[in-house]
């Protein structure tokens, strides 16, 4: 089974090396640069897996956490940040999801796909 993945982030260069990361690893990985586009993607794509950066205009990851979850209560979650925050890790927590901060090489950013999907990676970056 190909898993689809939700990557949001306003950083147009971040997101388009993560969609070429995810999609040569055989994923079905689709991209939004904001809150709102992604809000509409959920519905639309119904992803398995949702990467969103932390800060996305007035809101943040965790508020399409929930989002998500109402459409696709199974959706697995990584929220990222540019650097370690304990209290965004300890809401991620509380809503089952993962907090971590920006992976740059690609087989760190597979691996943590890989672990929050529970599913090996079949193809390398």
């Amino acid at each position: 089974m190909t898993h689809r993945i939700l990557v949001v982030s306003s950083d147009a260069a971040a997101r388009n090396d993560a969609l070429g990361i995810l999609n040569r690893a055989g994923f079905l990985a689709t991209g939004a640069a904001s809150f709102e586009e992604a809000s509409h993607a959920l519905t639309d794509v119904t992803p398995d897996l949702l990467i969103a950066d932390e800060r996305l205009g007035a809101f943040n990851g965790l508020h399409l956490v929930v989002r998500g979850r109402a459409v696709s209560p199974r959706m697995r979650a990584i929220v990222t940040s540019d650097v370690t925050d304990t209290v965004l890790e300890q809401d991620a927590r509380h809503l089952n999801a993962v907090c971590v901060v920006k992976p740059s090489d690609p087989v760190e950013w597979l691996g943590r796909v890989s672990k929050t999907l529970g599913t090996p990676i079949l193809m390398s970056a």
